[in-house]
């Protein structure tokens, strides 16, 4: 089976946001090391001065958007981890299809329509007439540079391996050459070559990560070589910048985001939304919201080291453990995690841990009891480094204390960081810290990758051989609906079979003014502009 450590990454990162409930950008070195941004844009200042010739005006059909800092990134580098660089690269960039908000499910971006052969394996996208910011026309051969560079990367890219069925990615990923599978047959056809039937494939390829920018650029622009579809970049100002569109009578005709590192625009109203602000921070007669992240943090179990082989001890962890405790206390304001699949994407619960992970200490001393692995002992890892404060070491002590109440033999064991992929990677650890965060709204982005018997980040070891077949025939159903359902009936599965202790659902942080009624955010941190409701008139 072939292990990875990438999502690791994200374990690190979500560190970060044990005390702040939201990611933060760069928090560690390992992260920035995977995650560097090329500039494509001067805008790195902090200040809050209004541009020059910038009026703020009670103006219904310009949305104003504030963000603590701004990075302009290719999509392929963007951070995923942080909320505001992924919202910067989807206003700014789109891919060969969108996610639509209300279905879940795949519609045209870039690319007007698409086909698939009648064996499943070749998949055909037609561009539609589009233009990058400085006019230039979108063609075939960016789309194919665009997701060249994110094969390129490897495993060290969070959604570059959501590619792994097309032709050549694994030759892509580990020699930085292209991928033999995508090609540009004329200036507006794209051919895609599986090698297997993959039907979520435009699900896939709305993520973020997938954004089209230029070819000629290479991994350094600036700013016009936007490819949105409904909003061109017409103004860059040291500290944000302007997009504006044709939108139909009452629609948003323009976008404003502006650096506000302080909070000062937000709270003079002037502008309407603030993203990546901090929870603890007062808002005053701001409103604020928390909204659904994907992004989760919870403790693995190693399902090839006993005694984690046995359901009986696996199931006997998590209704030993008080979840909304443990969160209560080292995960601030972030919400219980009840799934792995956001509830917004097709194939989501709302619940789908439920009982499955409810808190029942006399049931889960009665599985111990009946367990045969019962008396094997096992470590609860995590990792820390110099400097660190004891919030890690607290939280594997406070599990291993209440497994040991149980009648396991549990004791927890630190690791530093630059060594915790590796062991994990090689199957070193027990019962260990984890996260997981996408910006691919999928299902099966959210569970094939890691749990998937041969899944290219199953760091437990987990195979389930019911859990695959569900997999395989999702990734086979032609109907987006039917899809959606098997994969929930195999995430289900996941839970009943207790292969993770899920502990804390991240969330965006964001505060608006009176100007909104509904802020619009996704779970992947993008920004669905159709459901932003203004509550002034004009």
């Amino acid at each position: 089976m072939q292990r990875s450590s990438r999502l690791l990454v994200l374990a690190l990162a979500l560190i970060a946001a044990s005390c702040s409930g939201s990611v933060s950008e760069g928090d560690n070195e390992q992260s920035k090391e995977l995650n560097s941004p090329t500039s494509l844009g001067p805008a790195s200042s902090t200040t809050t001065e209004v541009p020059d010739g910038l009026a703020f005006v009670d103006d219904a059909r310009t949305l104003r958007i504030s963000v603590p800092s701004m990075v302009f990134v290719a999509p392929h580098l963007v951070d995923e981890t942080d909320p505001v660089s992924v919202l910067i690269t989807d206003l700014l960039t789109d891919g060969l299809t969108e996610r639509d908000s209300e279905s879940g499910f795949a519609v045209p971006g870039l690319a007007d329509s698409w086909e698939v052969s009648d064996d499943r394996l070749t998949w055909t996208f037609v561009l539609g007439d589009r233009v990058f910011g400085d006019d230039a026309p979108i063609t075939a051969v960016d789309v194919v540079a665009s997701l060249d560079r994110v094969a390129s990367l490897g495993l060290s890219s969070l959604s570059g391996p959501n590619l792994w069925p097309i032709e050549g990615w694994d030759a892509a990923s580990s020699t930085e050459s292209s991928v033999s599978g995508i090609v540009a047959v004329d200036a507006r056809t794209v051919e895609i070559t599986l090698t297997e039937p993959f039907e979520p494939l435009p699900e896939i390829l709305a993520g973020v990560s997938f954004g089209v920018y230029p070819a000629a650029l290479g991994d350094i622009g600036s700013l016009p070589m936007s490819s949105s579809i409904r909003f061109l970049p017409t103004e860059l100002w040291e500290d944000g910048f302007r997009m504006t569109g044709e939108p139909a009578a009452g629609e948003i005709s323009a976008i404003e985001i502006l650096v506000d590192p302080q909070g000062t625009l937000i709270a003079a109203g002037e502008t309407d939304l603030a993203i990546g602000v901090d929870p603890d921070q007062p808002l005053g007669d701001l409103r604020g919201s928390t909204i659904q992240r994907s992004a989760d943090a919870f403790f693995a179990m190693n399902a090839q080291l006993a005694p984690f082989d046995d359901v009986m001890i696996r199931q006997a962890i998590v209704h030993a453990v008080d979840r909304e405790a443990i969160r209560a206390e080292f995960f601030a304001d972030t919400g219980l995690m009840q799934g792995f699949v956001p509830q917004a994407v097709p194939g989501g619960s709302a619940d789908v841990c439920g009982e499955r992970c409810a808190l029942d200490v006399d049931q889960a001393r009665l599985l111990v009891e009946a367990s045969p692995s019962r008396d094997i002992a096992f470590t609860i890892d995590y990792f820390v480094d110099e400097g660190d404060d004891d919030t890690e070491q607290r939280m594997a002590e406070q599990i291993a204390s209440s497994l040991r109440d149980v009648g396991l033999v549990a004791t927890a064991r630190s690791h530093r960081s630059i060594d915790y992929g590796r062991r994990a990677a090689n199957g070193e650890l027990g019962l260990f810290r984890f996260g997981s965060v996408s910006t691919t709204l999928s299902a099966e982005a959210d569970l094939g990758a890691m749990f998937h018997t041969a899944g290219r980040d199953n760091l437990s070891g987990t195979s389930i051989e019911q859990f695959d077949e569900f997999i395989a025939a999702a990734r086979l159903e032609t109907n987006p609906v039917v899809r959606a359902s098997i994969y929930r009936d195999a995430e289900r599965l996941l839970f009943t079979e207790a292969v993770a202790l899920p502990l804390a659902e991240f969330r965006h942080h964001v505060a608006f003014t009176d100007a909104l009624e509904a802020a619009g955010l996704e779970p992947d941190g993008s920004l669905d502009l159709d459901s932003i409701v203004f509550a002034r008139s004009g």
